[in-house]
């Protein structure tokens, strides 16, 4: 049955018990990484992959937070002795993020081939995505589609199906209609549901109040209140909410989820698998 493992349910604020966004798609062995939050590596060990089975990589948007340890499933793959090129799939700007990273690292894998023998440095096989189906491996079709996070354009959540079995992961976004339509009738859906409230604030942070910064941070994201209406109107089967602030209380969110949205409601823990 098609599964996904929540690896990382955090945000950008450090959080010991939540490392960063990262979802892993499985059925049977075929494998699908959806972002690269902080600590995804240990995650994926610790969900029974070693560095040289991780799988193909598929990025929602390039806020750090969601990419931030792709350098670290890059380098390490490769250093363990895995020569396939790494495939990554990604909106707009891809490529050149990954150019970039790989100009970074030039310098370790340079130094690292000097001990080896007859070793190629890594190589990565880049696909910048649009909105449609993306690919299909293993009995598994993956399809994009774009969400609101503004002023990140463009932004994308992804449909799994295989196996009679569907899982959406919506990416960073606040209530979008586009999400809706794609997340018709699944049977898992996987929410940002970030908090606002529960922000933290200091002076210099880019925003002059405290309420400014809620305000703001609250345009491009869904918030609890919001997150049980955006399951009901898809009709999922399944809400699981991803992307929580360290201060947020699970019962609570479960408790606004479940004002507007009677099916089952599931408040994500890392490694949980739904």
């Amino acid at each position: 049955m098609l599964r996904a493992t929540l690896l990382g349910t955090g945000s950008p604020p450090p959080n010991p018990r939540r490392r960063g966004p990262a979802t892993l798609l499985s059925l049977d062995d075929e494998r699908f990484l959806v972002d690269a939050g902080s600590g995804v590596g240990a995650q994926l060990v610790q969900a029974g992959l070693r560095p040289y089975d991780w799988p193909r990589i598929f990025i929602t948007h390039h806020h750090s937070d969601h990419t931030i340890d792709l350098g670290h499933l890059l380098i390490t793959r490769w250093i363990v002795g895995q020569n396939a090129p790494l495939e990554i799939w990604g909106p707009a700007g891809t490529r050149r993020q990954v150019d970039r990273l790989l100009d970074y690292l030039a310098w370790d894998i340079e130094v690292r081939r000097a001990h080896m023998h007859d070793r190629k440095p890594p190589e990565v096989r880049v696909t910048e995505i649009e909105e449609g189906k993306v690919m299909e491996a293993g009995g598994v079709r993956v399809s994009a589609f774009l969400v609101e996070h503004g002023p990140v354009k463009p932004a994308y959540g992804f449909r799994f199906e295989g196996d009679g079995r569907s899982v959406v992961v919506s990416g960073d976004t606040r209530p979008c209609e586009n999400l809706v339509r794609w997340a018709h009738k699944v049977d898992c859906l996987i929410h940002e549901c970030c908090e606002m409230a529960k922000t933290s604030w200091y002076p210099g942070c880019g925003w002059p109040t405290i309420e400014d910064k809620i305000r703001d941070l609250a345009s491009y994201h869904t918030q609890p209140d919001q997150i049980g209406l955006v399951a009901e109107e898809s009709r999922a089967k399944e809400l699981v909410m991803t992307h929580l602030l360290p201060a947020s209380d699970p019962a609570e969110l479960c408790a606004a989820a479940r004002k507007h949205y009677a099916g089952p409601v599931v408040v994500g823990e890392d490694l949980m698998a739904v």
